[in-house]
C-alpha cells in the first residue's frame, strides 16, 4: 500500500510540474513604447524672438534604436516631426531659451518645412503644499507579501496606490500633463504636443466667426494610431508669428530645436574654463592649427631651377651648400605664418559629464593668390593643453561642390542619452544639407545626414 501511495504521489507531482512551469514563471514580454526624439534647426532673419521670417527644418528623429529622416518619418502627409501642434524647445548648448509651436507644414520640392509661432519661455508655477487632512495617505509596511510599502488612509481603509515611490509618482504626473497618448495603441511613440491638442482633431482646425467649426484639413490627420509629439497651448493671440522664410538670405540665423514626449532634465554642454584666460589661449592655439591645416592643403611650391654654372668648383660648392640647407630645413621645418581669420567662431563644449573640452573652430581667410579659404576644425586638448585635431575641413570657392564649407549650428543630445553631438550645416555652391557628428574615443564620426535640401539656391 505504501508503495502504491508513493507511486501516486510521484505521478501527481509529474502532472503538476508542467502546470508550475507554465504559471510559476510569468514574465511581462510587453515592450515599453519607444521614446522618439526629434531634432530640428530653426532658421530666421531679424530679431531673435521676434524675427521677420522663420522656418523650422526637421533633421532627424531617433526612434529608440536608430536615426530616422526627420523630413520623411511617418509622413501622413506631413512628417511626424512637423505635425501641426508640435512643440519644440529652442536650445542654446542644451539649455532651452524659447518655444516654437508648429502651426503649418509645407512640402517644398519633396522636403517638408514647418512654420509657426515663436514663444518665450515661461516658468512653471509653484504648487502649494497640500494641507494635511484626516484621510491623508500614509506609508506603512505592506501586508501583500511583496515586501513593498503601500499607501493606506488614516481611517484604516486598504486603498493602495499603484505607484510605490515618490519619484515615479512625480514622473507619472509630469508625463500626464505633457503627453497626449493616442487612444488607439498605448505602445505607439509620442512627441511633444500642446496640452489642449486632441489626438483626433488637428491643430489646424479652428472655429469660424459664426461659431461653426472649420472642416478638418489633410495636414493634421485624424489617425488615432498615429504617434505624435507632446503639444503646448493652442492660443496664439499673444505669440509672435513671423512670415514664412524662403531661400537662403544673408544674415540667416540658426538655432537647435528639440521635441521629446518625455520631460528630461536640462544638460548644459558649455565647457566652463577654470580661468577665462585659458579660453583665449586655446582660441589662439586653434587659429594656429587652422593655419597649419590650410598650409597642408596647399599644393607644394616647386623650387626655382637655378642656372647651370660653368666651373666645376662652383658647382661643387653650390651642391654642398644646397645639401646643408636641406638638412637644416629638414631638422627644423619653418612654421607657416599665422593667418588672419574673418567670420571666426570658436566654441568649447563638454559633450559628456566630466569628459573634458571639445573644441570647434571655423573661419575664413585669404591665401596668397587672393582666394577665400574656409576651414573648420574639431579638436580636443591633450595633456599639455595643445589641441589635437580630430577632424578638419579646408575648402575654397572653386571646390565647394567636392568639399562644402561647414557651419556649426550647436551641440545637442540627439539620442536622449545625455551625450552631446555636433550639428553642422554643409553648404556647397548649389545646395546644402545638415549632418550630425559624434565625438567619441578620439574620433569625430558623421552619424547622420539629411541629404541635399531643396530651396537652397534662391536668395530672399
Amino acid at each position: 500500500m505504501r508503495h502504491f501511495k508513493s507511486r501516486s504521489l510521484a505521478l501527481w507531482l509529474a502532472l503538476a510540474m508542467p502546470t508550475w512551469a507554465q504559471y510559476g514563471r510569468l514574465e511581462n514580454t510587453k515592450k515599453a513604447a519607444p521614446t522618439v526624439r526629434a531634432i530640428a534647426v530653426l532658421e530666421w532673419t531679424g530679431e531673435m524672438g521676434k524675427p521677420k521670417a522663420s522656418r523650422i527644418i526637421p533633421i532627424s528623429v531617433f526612434d529608440g534604436e536608430q536615426y530616422q529622416p526627420g523630413g520623411l518619418y511617418l509622413a501622413k502627409p506631413e512628417p511626424l516631426a512637423l505635425q501641426p501642434g508640435t512643440e519644440y524647445g529652442l536650445q542654446d548648448a542644451g539649455i532651452t531659451k524659447g518655444i516654437f509651436d508648429i502651426n503649418t507644414a509645407q512640402d517644398v520640392d519633396g522636403y517638408w518645412f514647418g512654420y509657426g509661432a515663436w514663444k518665450p519661455m515661461t516658468t512653471a508655477p509653484k504648487r502649494a503644499k497640500p494641507k494635511q487632512g484626516r484621510l491623508t495617505p500614509q506609508v506603512v509596511g505592506g501586508d501583500a507579501g511583496d515586501g513593498h510599502p503601500h499607501l493606506v488612509r488614516k481611517d484604516g481603509s486598504g486603498s493602495q496606490d499603484s505607484s510605490s515611490s515618490g519619484s515615479s509618482t512625480s514622473s507619472s504626473s509630469s508625463s500626464k500633463t505633457s503627453n497626449n497618448p493616442p487612444a488607439g495603441d498605448p505602445d505607439r511613440p509620442t512627441l511633444r504636443r500642446r496640452s489642449d491638442s486632441s489626438d483626433s482633431t488637428p491643430s489646424t482646425s479652428s472655429t469660424s466667426s459664426g461659431g461653426s467649426p472649420a472642416p478638418e484639413t489633410a495636414i493634421g490627420g485624424a489617425d488615432p494610431d498615429r504617434p505624435h509629439m507632446a503639444h503646448g497651448q493652442q492660443s496664439m493671440s499673444d505669440d509672435f508669428q513671423p512670415a514664412q522664410l524662403t531661400g537662403v538670405p544673408s544674415g540667416l540665423e540658426q538655432m537647435i530645436a528639440v521635441s521629446d514626449a518625455s520631460d528630461r532634465e536640462a544638460h548644459p554642454f558649455v565647457y566652463l574654463w577654470a580661468d577665462p584666460a585659458d579660453a583665449t589661449k586655446m582660441q589662439t592655439a586653434m587659429e594656429i592649427a587652422a593655419s597649419n591645416a590650410i598650409a597642408a592643403a596647399q599644393p607644394p611650391v616647386k623650387p626655382a631651377v637655378k642656372a647651370h654654372t660653368a666651373t666645376t668648383a662652383h658647382t661643387a660648392t653650390s651642391t654642398t651648400s644646397t645639401a646643408a640647407q636641406r638638412r637644416k630645413a629638414a631638422a627644423a621645418p619653418p612654421s607657416p605664418p599665422k593667418l588672419v581669420f574673418t567670420n571666426e567662431r570658436f566654441k568649447a563644449y563638454e559633450l559628456t559629464y566630466s569628459g573634458g573640452a571639445t573644441l570647434v573652430f571655423s573661419g575664413e581667410t585669404t591665401d596668397h593668390a587672393g582666394k577665400t579659404k574656409y576651414v573648420t576644425l574639431i579638436a580636443q586638448p591633450d595633456f599639455n593643453g595643445v589641441p589635437k585635431v580630430l577632424f578638419k575641413s579646408v575648402t575654397d570657392d572653386d571646390h565647394l561642390d567636392q568639399t562644402p564649407k561647414m557651419r556649426l549650428v550647436d551641440a545637442v543630445d540627439a539620442k536622449a542619452d545625455n551625450r552631446g553631438d555636433l550639428v553642422f550645416e554643409l553648404r556647397s555652391s548649389r545646395d546644402r544639407e545638415f549632418v550630425i557628428y559624434r565625438v567619441s574615443a578620439g574620433q569625430a564620426e558623421q552619424v547622420f545626414t539629411t541629404g541635399s535640401l531643396p530651396n537652397s539656391n534662391s536668395q530672399s
